[in-house]
């Protein structure tokens, strides 16, 4: 029954001739999916997610919490999810289709919020502001070793938090994060020698080595959680 129901619902928007609004995400990135006209009223209604439809066809793991849908496209392409919405007699009021666009990760990934009242977003105009600062009012050998840190390097930054050779198990971890306000991802991570597959629970990716640091130690101080730099060689074209 609820296939056909989001069969005519896709027949429906066909029908009236209008593309979908696909909004664009990044593949591994965490997506937190809610009705915007029925999340401030939650304990209202009742809500029934139907799973990510991605474009490989395949099943793709979700997580729901009170009326969110919770996911990560871990290719890239197109995805859809459908939402039924009922009342407390259990009568259909409201049918909501999303449409997310996965595109390749891009290096620069911003953490916005960990907790209310606890920005962390960080602006790269700002920290060349304060680094512009640190060079100013340091002396000359003090210049140098400063200057030498930002240089741009070949490589990437990511901030690890642990590595399980259980899905669910960093699927749990990475689930805490986000409730703390932290934009975990999971990362697959093949190793061949042992011939066996771990997933990385990791937080942004950065250029600048002084910004990775910085957001390191803002997201160990607000979550308790010990952390690790991994440094990530940019492959060349």
């Amino acid at each position: 029954m609820q296939k056909l129901i989001h069969f005519i619902i896709l027949i429906f928007f066909i029908s009236c001739g209008s593309d979908p609004d696909y909004q664009e995400v990044m593949v591994n990135k965490t997506i937190k999916v809610y009705s915007q006209a029925y999340h401030k009223e939650a304990e209202n209604y009742f809500f029934k997610w139907e799973p990510p439809i991605g474009p490989s066809n395949k099943p793709i793991l979700f997580d729901l919490k009170n009326d969110m849908l919770i996911f990560s496209p871990d290719i890239e392409g197109d995805y859809q999810i459908h939402l039924s919405i009922t009342d407390i007699s259990h009568e259909v009021i409201a049918d909501e289709m999303f449409y997310y666009r996965a595109i390749a990760e891009t290096l620069e990934v911003a953490i916005t919020k960990i907790k209310p009242g606890k920005d962390l977003l960080t602006q790269s105009s700002v920290v060349k502001k304060r680094t512009n600062e640190k060079i100013k009012h340091s002396k000359p050998s003090q210049k140098r070793k400063i200057q030498s840190t930002i240089k741009t390097e070949n490589v990437h930054y990511t901030i690890q938090v642990a590595a399980w050779p259980s899905l669910e198990q960093a699927r749990i971890d990475q689930l805490k994060l986000i409730e703390e306000g932290v934009d975990a991802y999971i990362q697959r991570n093949y190793r061949e020698k042992k011939d066996k597959v771990w997933y990385r629970v990791r937080i942004g990716n950065f250029s600048d080595k002084i910004k990775a640091q910085e957001m390191q130690e803002q997201i160990e101080s607000i979550t308790g959680i010990k952390t690790w730099l991994d440094v990530i060689p940019i492959e060349k074209k």
